[in-house]
């Protein structure tokens, strides 16, 4: 009978000490949980082994002096039969109380532990669970310490913790929905500006800091509601943020001086905008590259509108570009005149980069006088990323770009990728349908 009592004991205390730690693991963060449950083993020790060692010296009979604790096992001693049964049955007994008061104190402490760190909403949930749970095992746990003593204490921590365990982690962990802006969107795509605004503005009030949801109402108002003030405001209080990360705060006043300059034609309020990226961020790559736009912006709307309307080369479509030398003409300029009006217009570039003609000049020069189609196209490449540009200009350069690509690279499979960029970027242009007719010809050469 002893011999089972032990053995009854020691898988009760086992599954008391792996209890203890399932709710640890249960109620910590999934990131570490692991390394905090590996980390309470000194803990395990002086908890249970050392007073379940203390225990069974206490009742082994060391000498004379020092007899067993237990009288059941001094009994048996003393009688000169076998005590080693008494022995065991003590011990179990002992080892089974100890693993009560020593996972009934662990989870108490762990619920309090956790409960520490909680702010808000989840703080004001974890209190109303602790505080229902102890209401509801009261009464049941005053009744069992009425009827079974002390020797129940760990029982009783047991029952008041372990319904606060069990429950709080779908309180301590719940994650929290990410906001959709796929309605918002939708309706944008319809017209549906207001509308649009609404869905934002729900799914922000969810999740009050998210970056792109701010950017996305500041968006609408500058290009849609021409509110420029409002934007303003929007991106201001986005870079106050106490979660915002630098590289945010960059994004977020690049986009705030485009709408100012395309929007509201107010290069200086841009310019302003870039200013304050250098002044929360000094000394960084963004500080830099901010500064390095603010230098190439126009100085006021004057200078602003000759950008705009600056005279431009007009680029044919693919069917009527001349085979090899565009506009400038194969007999009306050399080779040394070409590389020297390249020159001219690469210096021109580096004080003015967003200097339309001088760019696409450049392009024409490579592309046919100095025989260099892989600069003329990265040229187009570049004016393909100005900010700002018209349509009809872009489809023009596209289309460019794809004679080239065929008759100076001799690359068929760019050709295609282009002409099919051309037709999917800007579909009801001119070059398109041209570009169309022209891939359909390719197609059916390669196939």
């Amino acid at each position: 009978m002893e011999l089972i009592l032990f053995t009854f004991a020691c898988l009760g205390a086992l599954a008391l000490v792996g209890l203890a730690g399932y709710t640890r693991y249960r109620l910590t963060p999934e990131a570490n949980a692991r390394a905090v449950v590996l980390a309470e083993w000194p803990w395990l020790v002086k908890g249970v082994l050392v007073p379940f060692a203390l225990w069974i010296l206490m009742n082994v009979g060391l000498s004379f002096h020092l007899q067993p604790f237990m009288p059941s096992v001094q009994l048996a001693q003393n009688a000169g039969t076998g005590w080693f049964f008494a022995f065991l049955g003590v011990v179990g007994v002992g080892l089974l109380i100890i693993a009560t008061y020593w996972a009934g104190v662990t989870i108490g402490w762990n619920v309090i532990r956790v409960s520490r760190g909680l702010t808000g909403e989840t703080q004001a949930n974890f209190r109303a669970l602790c505080g229902t749970c102890f209401v509801v095992t009261a009464l049941p746990a005053l009744g069992l310490l009425w009827i079974g003593g002390w020797y129940t204490l760990g029982l009783v921590l047991l029952l008041i913790g372990l319904p606060i365990a069990g429950y709080g982690p779908s309180i301590l962990h719940t994650v929290k929905r990410r906001p959709m802006y796929s309605r918002a969107i939708a309706r944008m795509k319809f017209g549906k500006y207001r509308d649009a605004e609404l869905e934002i503005i729900q799914q922000l009030e969810q999740a009050e800091n998210d970056f792109d949801g701010w950017l996305m109402l500041g968006e609408l108002y500058a290009n849609q509601f021409r509110d420029i003030a409002e934007a303003e405001q929007i991106i201001l209080e986005i870079c106050d943020q106490p979660n915002v990360t630098p590289s945010q705060i960059s994004v977020a006043l690049h986009k705030l001086a485009d709408w100012q300059i395309a929007v509201a034609s107010d290069p200086e309020a841009a310019a302003r905008s870039l200013q304050v990226i250098s002044h929360r961020l000094p000394g960084t790559h963004l500080a830099r590259m901010a500064d390095l736009r603010r230098t190439q912006l126009p100085h006021n709307l004057k200078e602003l509108r000759e950008r705009r309307e600056a005279r431009s080369i007009p680029l044919p479509t693919l069917d009527d570009w001349p085979d090899e030398f565009g506009a400038l003409g194969k007999d009306l300029i050399t080779s040394d005149q070409a590389a020297a009006l390249a020159q001219q217009l690469t210096q021109q570039l580096t004080r003015s980069p967003d200097d339309i003609s001088a760019r696409e000049k450049l392009a024409h020069l490579f592309a046919a006088p100095l025989a260099q189609a892989d600069l003329a196209i990265e040229q187009l490449e570049l004016l393909l990323g100005v900010a700002g540009q018209p349509d009809a200009k872009r489809a023009e350069w596209l289309s460019l770009m794809a004679g080239w690509q065929l008759r100076h690279r001799h690359d068929p499979t760019a050709a295609r990728a282009t002409l099919q960029r051309l037709i999917d970027e800007h579909p009801h242009t001119k070059q398109a349908f041209t570009a169309q007719c022209r891939l359909n010809l390719l197609n059916a050469e390669a196939g």
